[in-house]
């Protein structure tokens, strides 16, 4: 990694300066940050319940029924990687480490519910990072946009056989990835970073016929440099 692009992830993930535009090659850095991201957990940072200021709050520390069970959740009095899923979180892997230190809940996993109550489901006992915040840390923006937010910065792509790397395939009010690379000639199946709803950040691979009937569609942020 050369010294102009330790510099964009730095000024990036130091949370309070605008790095844009960024590069693929630094959009995907600072993705794997997240993703490759260790940790330790402890008892304290679980949660099952209402939080201080009386939201509901869960934390991804079980599995959930989503998926793999053993990559569902992190463990605790356990090493972790991943940077745990907070519905509405923004928070880089360093404040994510300082809220464990002050005793923050690990994640808050999506709900139906917090998604009809929008920013008001928000915990402020929690540390962790949204599939749209982790987005936007990707691409270098100062303030979390939400998955509608992102069409206005993007252009939407006419097929996803045009993704390239640190594009996005997104759904209004759903959820986003972060396009990493093809993983076959024919660009059926690719591999994406997200932070996935009910768990963390990881690479995840996934069948684009599926995504786009899901209503996936692709996007490229318009400041992003090749």
């Amino acid at each position: 990694m050369n010294a102009v692009l330790r510099l964009i992830i730095a000024l990036v993930l130091a949370g309070n300066v605008r790095a844009e535009p960024v590069t693929r090659a630094a959009a995907l850095a600072i993705a794997e940050t997240y993703v490759g991201h260790r940790w330790a957990a402890t008892a304290q940072h679980v949660r099952h319940g209402k939080d201080s200021a009386g939201v509901e709050i869960h934390t991804p520390d079980r599995p959930s029924g989503h998926g793999d069970p053993a990559a569902d959740c992190w463990q605790p009095e356990a090493a972790n990687t991943g940077v745990p899923y907070k519905w509405g979180g923004f928070d880089t892997p360093a404040r994510f480490d300082a809220g464990l230190r002050a005793g923050k809940a690990a994640g808050d996993v999506y709900t139906q519910e917090k998604r009809r109550k929008g920013g008001a489901a928000v915990s402020p006992d929690a540390a962790g990072i949204d599939c749209s915040g982790f987005v936007s840390r990707c691409w270098g923006l100062a303030e979390k946009h939400s998955t509608s937010m992102l069409f206005g910065i993007s252009e939407r792509l006419a097929s996803p056989d045009m993704l390239k790397p640190a594009d996005a395939m997104n759904t209004a009010e759903g959820h986003v990835l972060l396009f990493v690379r093809w993983l076959d000639g024919e660009k059926h199946r690719a591999l994406f970073y997200e932070a996935a709803p009910f768990c963390k950040t990881r690479a995840s691979e996934r069948d684009l016929a599926e995504l786009t009937t899901a209503g996936y569609q692709p996007l490229r942020y318009r400041k992003i440099r090749d």
